[in-house]
């Protein structure tokens, strides 16, 4: 049995809210309720499909004294300051992590092997960067030790599961830039955008409390709400929510710092020389658009919105799989005919997709299945319904994984997914 999931996104607490063990002890009891049920069964694989550890999602990048970011070359200075948010996200989550652990020996007491795969996703991948932080990933989820010059992997095939996974990314221009081991805007837009916007808003109206001019609870209560920023989704959804949590404030101080706050951090993520960088000169391109979407309000010519809107329909595919169906059917291992079920996640959009249906010369017929194994985070999401354009998101807790058998271990069922939303 294969189980894959995805998109934990563990943090060190300095951003937006990370899932409780809670949800940890439930995946492994279901986990072992569903071993319990399959036989023969042959073995557990426990496949992490990037995104666990999440070395990217933390304030300490833009911490006072710290001078480096992911896209700097790699060093000793770099390295230290992987090192110290890994650390953090391993000691906050340990009762997290012992529930994967246990699985281990549940394994051993059924006398079934098990392993833990971990692939590598775009919040993750300075892992792969530094030794250091590989033997402390093996460590916390109790790997046993490889050589610690040799990285994760970026994708898995097994073919005797018939299954093809990667993360995702590399199908995402913000997200990745042709090289895994390198840094993208949307590492950019995490650190220097999401990460330092409520810290920006919250000084300001800090400022405020200090006046006299707004509370200490509603300063909190604010800061509380702009730290979900990376729980957005999509991504251009951003300003949306900036709008929604300053209409919700009646303090019209508060209102307009919270206003200012953004609109500052946005001209100053646009001054970072990577983004400057990557801004290329033929216009209109990929900064561009992030130009027009990150504003709270556009006065731009109709032929200028065209155009944006036509960059957006590119990289924001309107579509339930966003596209990355299309890039499952046309992976090698697919056309090959080596796989039957592709398996990605990045997107946190939970999925399955039927990709095709081969016929077999005994008359029976083989499914081609892509799944999108979604994400373990909070996610808010923009409500479709609103007449009164009141901006309002929704939020619940979700989690998913995807179980794909062996064709003797578990009958007629090749698969089985289990996914769950609380709210």
């Amino acid at each position: 049995m294969l189980v894959f999931l995805s998109d934990v996104h563990l943090t060190d607490g300095s951003s937006g809210e990370t899932i409780k063990p809670t949800a940890f002890r439930i995946f492994a009891e279901n986990l072992r309720k569903l071993a319990d049920s399959v036989s023969p069964l042959e073995e557990i694989r426990l496949v992490l499909l990037g995104d666990v550890f999440d070395v990217i999602r933390s304030t300490v990048w833009i911490d006072k004294g710290v001078s480096v970011r992911p896209w700097d070359k790699a060093g000793p200075v770099q390295e230290a300051v992987v090192v110290r948010i890994l650390g953090k996200i391993i000691d906050d989550n340990r009762p997290a992590l012992e529930e994967l652990r246990a699985l281990k020996a549940y394994a051993a007491g059924k006398n079934v092997p098990f392993e833990i795969t971990y692939v590598m996703g775009n919040h993750d991948w300075l892992i792969n960067r530094y030794s250091r932080c590989l033997e402390m990933v093996q460590e916390a989820l109790g790997i046993v030790p490889g050589d610690p010059a040799v990285p994760f992997p970026t994708e898995l095939f097994a073919p005797e599961y018939r299954v093809f996974a990667r993360h995702g990314d590399i199908y995402d221009d913000f997200n990745y830039m042709g090289n895994r081991d390198d840094s993208s805007v949307g590492d950019a837009i995490v650190i220097e955008l999401l990460n330092r916007y409520p810290r920006e808003a919250l000084g300001r109206l800090q400022a405020l409390v200090t006046a006299g001019t707004v509370t200490p609870d509603e300063a909190k209560r604010i800061e509380g709400q702009l730290r979900e920023l990376d729980n957005i989704r999509p991504l251009l959804a951003v300003p949306s929510w900036v709008l929604m949590v300053a209409g919700k404030t009646k303090n019209p101080a508060a209102r307009l710092a919270i206003q200012q706050a953004w609109s500052d951090c946005v001209d100053a993520f646009f001054r970072v020389p990577f983004i400057k960088k990557k801004d290329k000169f033929l216009w209109p391109d990929m900064i561009d658009l992030l130009q027009v979407a990150l504003q709270l309000s556009s006065h731009l010519s109709k032929r200028t919105l065209e155009k944006m809107g036509d960059l957006k329909d590119k990289w924001f595919p309107a579509e339930p799989a966003g596209g990355y169906d299309r890039h499952a059917a046309a992976e090698p291992r697919v056309r090959s005919g080596e796989a039957d079920f592709v398996l990605y996640g990045h997107t946190h959009d939970y999925l399955i997709v039927p990709m095709d249906q081969l016929p077999l010369a005994d008359g029976r017929t083989r499914d081609k299945i892509y799944f999108n194994t979604g994400t373990w985070r909070k996610t808010w999401n923009r409500a479709r319904f609103d007449p009164a354009g009141n901006l309002e998101f929704i939020g619940w807790h979700v989690l998913t994984y995807v179980a794909v058998f062996k064709p003797a271990e578990n009958g007629p069922y090749n698969f089985e997914v289990w996914n769950a939303a609380l709210g």
